[in-house]
């Protein structure tokens, strides 16, 4: 398999998948997210294969979405219509988006996350679908697109994960918060150096995979039931619609309009005028 965006390479039962826009801070495409999937798929029909560990190039984990139009994650980029996007295209794209999270969140085997440097809003999500995440103490955490680019449908799972007050408190202030404080929170499973990143996944994912494959199937899906069952698919699918009503907002629009007339780069200088 060729692949553009990211890397997967195989190490016994383990298989490590890459994201590989350094340039770009990793941020998810449509190009990447397609071939992401394409990797797991593969993972999950391979049963030589018990555990995926995730990681990327460079000093960002994710910096979240693409926020070029070339590289726009749904169908529509707001800063092409002057009275805003279409609300039920608008729905239907992030109804779609949010259904390639829930597929990984099925996906049968665990995923291993090694975060190294900012991992921000959709990066969120992608953390939201791994199983352990091991973080390097340079790691960072947090929705800064949130005071007006609009809500992940998972909500990064954060109700469930570390709980109402602090879900809300990030959500409203968009602030990040470090490694530390992640793993206090039950965000991230343990914090090392970051020379010693690799090695800590690595170690951990050799142990995991020391469990049947067959076992670890099941028991993954025993605590995903859980979730499921407290209503994961139901508010999911709530928050999407709720992110397309964001979507309508004059504050939405506002940061497209300073896009169209300036640029990308001058939208987000703005943002950190406002918001800080």
């Amino acid at each position: 398999m060729t692949y553009q965006t990211v890397r997967v390479d195989f190490d016994g039962k383990i298989m490590t998948v890459t994201l590989n826009r350094p340039t770009k801070m990793n941020a998810m495409s449509p190009t990447l997210l397609a071939e992401l999937k394409q990797a797991l798929d593969h993972a999950a029909q391979d049963d030589a294969i018990s555990v995926v560990v995730l990681q990327s190039t460079g000093k960002v984990f994710c910096a979240g979405y693409d926020l070029s139009p070339e590289d726009w994650i749904i169908s529509q980029f707001p800063a092409e219509f002057d009275g805003g996007v279409d609300l039920q295209q608008d729905r239907e794209d992030i109804i779609k988006l949010l259904e390639y999270w829930l597929e990984m969140w099925k996906f049968p085997k665990p995923i291993i996350a090694a975060v190294q440097g900012p991992a921000l809003s959709g990066a969120g999500e992608l953390l939201a679908m791994c199983d352990l995440v091991i973080a390097s103490e340079d790691a960072k955490f947090g929705h800064p697109a949130g005071r007006d680019l609009g809500i992940p449908p998972t909500v990064f799972l954060w109700p469930m994960l570390i709980g109402m007050r602090k879900t809300k408190e990030l959500l409203y202030t968009s602030k990040l918060i470090d490694a530390a404080e992640a793993a206090r929170l039950g965000l991230v499973n343990k914090v090392v150096p970051p020379q010693t990143l690799q090695e800590s996944v690595h170690e951990m994912a050799e142990d995991v995979a020391r469990t049947p494959v067959n076992h670890l199937k099941i028991l993954k899906e025993s605590a995903n039931n859980w979730y499921e069952n407290m209503g994961l698919s139901t508010s999911s699918y709530q928050a999407a619609d709720l992110d397309a009503v964001f979507h309508q907002s004059p504050t939405f629009n506002a940061f497209f309009k300073v896009v169209a007339e300036r640029g990308m780069q001058a939208a987000l200088a703005e943002r950190r005028r406002l918001y800080g």
